[in-house]
């Protein structure tokens, strides 16, 4: 069975590249940076996604904290629409660790 390759400072690297490892998580973090404020529907047709990959997309960025939804998921009122935007420093944050990992920081 083959061993997955780490090189020495991989442990800098393993989260961004998770989180900003998946193309429509990295299109809608960039989307959202210019149009703050949108709704999962918004976000699907401006990214010609279907509506369920936006939907686990914005999940899964919530989720680490990358995107913040306006009212939380939890509350929101069946029906209610969810409007979302990025933090902007856990972003930062994220890609300053990959910066340091591949030595451009």
């Amino acid at each position: 069975m083959p061993k997955y390759v780490r090189p020495a400072n991989a442990e800098h690297a393993e989260d961004p590249i998770k989180t900003f490892g998946n193309m429509v998580r990295a299109g809608i973090i960039g989307y959202l940076r210019q149009h703050p404020g949108q709704t999962r529907a918004e976000i699907a047709r401006a990214l010609e996604l279907n509506s369920q990959t936006a939907s686990v997309a914005l999940s899964g960025l919530v989720e680490v904290g990358l995107v913040s939804a306006d009212p939380p998921r939890e509350t929101a009122a069946r029906g209610q629409w969810i409007r979302y935007r990025v933090e902007d420093a856990a972003v930062s944050e994220l890609y300053l660790q990959l910066g340091q990992a591949i030595g451009e920081i």
